[in-house]
């Protein structure tokens, strides 16, 4: 039997950008801070990167190659709820208070479920508002189901989904439906539509201690084969025009082979793709770099968080020494592959000589991007458990990487956002950076 199938990405109203995709699908956001040149980023990014969930792409290509109608839509569109037999929402950290308010006035509708990673982690608050939650990989679950059973036998309750379906088994994700509601892009890849994939899930790597990412994907890696990738870029490629595509595996490059073999396969395409990554630096030589940058590799993510040595160790954060770090960067940028490294202030032993440090690193590293955001406690990791009884708020959309929400022995509230003002000026302000931005925007 044929259903109809909404998948309802719920956002706040806010002046800054949200994306829910992002931090694992927790979701982040890009409130730089206070100052009027933080205000000024935040206007300036809002409108550059817009795409929604990743899992929530896959499970609507899953239900489409069963034969369902399904439509893809966000809270700003009208929505005549009742023409659907279910109603999906993902879930996100971010959006948290919004997608309850949403569901609550859902409640004519018996059949809403919550997906994603934060709904896994955090259930209770969505059960109380009326909708059923899944945890773990929904693409997973939603991959072979009954779904007429489902529906039938619906119930408000706490899904535990343990299924793993193997990467290459999973349909097309459904980017043409989403395409009929909202064009995602990313302008700082390139003009036209952007779309995000993976090649792999899983990260094994030591900073799962507030990481989120292996809560749901696991500890485990699992790769897609190259040609499957490839094969998916080729599709939506000749279907929607799309040479602009994020992958978003936890790291990128952790299978050396595999990535050399994926990049081989777009190579033999012959396409002029333009491809962003999220990495780790000790994942990357020269030979690898020299391959990224002829397969169309042209941005990359890199997390530095820490400058000191000292604030890494007791973040079991994983990384090569600074100089090693910056050798690599260097030589990436040379190439013509940017980097946008990535910062976070307040972490448990940090104080304001010790982000300082990494600011004036960052400034050394002048990668042609950089972010620095506030260390967080997220529900569901290890370091939450420390801190859940020293948080200062209980309103979880405060949890968007941009506000200290626990009780530090250094820091306070505002002291963070002052840092966070003084860390972007003292960055994007300089000649040498401007000089850069400018360089790469008339060459490219």
């Amino acid at each position: 039997m044929k259903h109809k199938i909404l998948i309802l990405d719920i956002y706040p109203r806010v002046n800054y950008r949200i994306s829910k995709d992002l931090n694992g699908g927790y979701g982040t956001a890009n409130d730089y801070g206070d100052s009027w040149f933080s205000q000024l980023l935040k206007l300036y990014v809002k409108d550059t990167i817009n795409f929604p969930p990743l899992y929530a792409v896959q499970v609507c290509g899953e239900l489409v190659a069963q034969g369902h109608e399904v439509t893809f839509k966000n809270n700003s569109q009208k929505i005549n709820y009742n023409n659907y037999d279910l109603i999906l929402i993902p879930s996100s950290i971010v959006c948290h208070e919004t997608e309850i308010k949403v569901i609550k006035t859902l409640s004519d509708h018996d059949k809403i479920l919550v997906i994603g990673p934060f709904g896994s982690s955090k259930p209770e608050n969505y059960i109380k508002s009326g909708a059923a939650v899944l945890k773990g990989e929904p693409e997973n679950f939603f991959h072979d189901i009954n779904l007429s059973e489902y529906i039938n036998n619906f119930k408000v309750e706490i899904i535990e989904n343990n299924k793993i379906v193997p990467l290459d088994d999973l349909s097309l994700p459904g980017w043409e439906t989403v395409f009929e509601a909202n064009i995602p892009v990313m302008k700082f890849l390139g003009k036209g539509p952007a779309i995000n994939l993976y090649a792999s899930k899983g990260c094994p790597y030591t900073c799962f201690y507030y990481c989120v990412y292996p809560m749901q994907q696991g500890r485990k890696l699992r790769l897609k084969t190259p040609k499957k990738v490839v094969d998916e870029m080729v599709y939506f490629y000749n279907k929607l025009n799309v040479k602009n595509y994020i992958f978003r595996d936890p790291v990128f490059s952790i299978d050396k082979k595999h990535t050399i073999l994926l990049c081989e396969e777009i190579l033999k395409t012959k396409i002029k793709f333009n491809i962003a990554v999220e990495t780790h630096l000790k994942n990357i030589d020269n030979e690898l770099a020299d391959l990224f940058l002829k397969s169309g590799i042209k941005l990359i993510y890199v997390g530095i968080e820490s400058a000191d040595e000292d604030v890494r160790k007791d973040a079991k954060r994983w990384s090569d020494e600074n100089d090693a770090q910056l050798k690599k960067i260097k030589y990436l940028e040379q190439i013509g592959i940017k980097i946008k490294t990535m910062y976070i202030i307040g972490f448990p032993e940090e104080n304001k000589e010790k982000f300082l440090k990494t600011v004036d690193y960052a400034i050394k590293v002048n990668s042609s991007y950089a972010q620095f955001s506030v260390f967080t406690p997220y529900p569901g990791t290890p370091v939450y458990k420390e801190y859940k009884d020293k948080l200062l708020t209980k309103k979880l959309e405060d949890f968007n990487q941009w506000r200290l929400v626990f009780k530090h022995k250094n820091f306070d509230e505002k002291s963070v956002r002052d840092l966070l003002d003084y860390a972007f000026k003292k960055y994007y302000l300089r000649f040498s950076w401007i000089k850069k931005f400018l360089t790469n925007k008339f060459l490219s």
